[in-house]
């Protein structure tokens, strides 16, 4: 997989530049890596950012904080690393878990595999304030997108598209002028229509709902 030098490269081959960076962190002396070590982590946050891509997700048992709220029931500090919340996990399916097996015509067995996917289904009604996650879900999880700087983790489309975006971010300090002005722009565009053909990517290996109605409750 790609390390953050080689999309670095990528984006300078991009806009023309026959450059090659070795480091960033720190930057190896030339100019183009003091560029990069200053755009690459805005790119990439950025293009986490865009989309709640499955391999950015993460679930956090989450924090009790004082609460500021005269509406919701709880206070929760937010992890260090979120880029954003997906959705606070629901105790409620569990329970339609439970009243599922024991009614009265069905009673199929079900993994821990199985009873760990049912509780992900849909979210319990949450606000953000401040850095505070306000909710009425007691011990409240939260699956959420975190920032990612390994870059294995990173898909193929996806580390084309971050390639992109750092490009359109280079090209003005680099070529300068309205020239470089349009290949920002033209580069720009690039990264949307990656950023699209990744996000399409992502979701067909995902077969995530945000709403589930118990089988159970349908048939009645």
């Amino acid at each position: 997989m790609a390390s953050v030098s080689d999309i670095c490269n990528l984006a300078l081959s991009h806009i023309g530049s026959d450059t090659t960076v070795t480091s960033i962190s720190p930057p190896d002396g030339s100019v183009e890596a003091g560029h990069c070590a200053r755009f690459y982590p805005i790119a990439r946050k950025e293009a986490l950012e865009s989309h709640k891509w499955t391999w950015s997700k993460t679930r956090v048992a989450l924090s009790e904080v004082t609460n500021p709220s005269e509406v919701w029931t709880y206070a929760y500090a937010l992890p260090s690393d979120c880029l954003g919340p997906v959705r606070v996990l629901q105790r409620a399916y569990v329970i339609d878990l439970l009243a599922f097996l024991a009614y009265p015509y069905t009673a199929p067995a079900v993994t821990s595999d199985e009873l760990q996917m049912w509780t992900e289904r849909g979210s319990a009604q949450f606000e953000v304030e401040n850095g505070v996650l306000l909710t009425h879900e007691p011990e409240a999880v939260l699956l959420y997108t975190r920032d990612i700087t390994d870059t294995t983790k990173f898909s193929t489309h996806f580390t084309m598209y971050v390639s992109y975006l750092l490009a359109s971010y280079l090209a003005g300090p680099i070529i300068k002028g309205e020239p470089g002005a349009r290949t920002s722009a033209s580069f720009r565009q690039a990264a949307d229509n990656m950023q699209r053909r990744a996000a399409a990517e992502d979701a067909n290996g995902s077969s995530e709902r945000s709403e589930h109605v118990p089988d159970f409750i349908r048939r009645r």
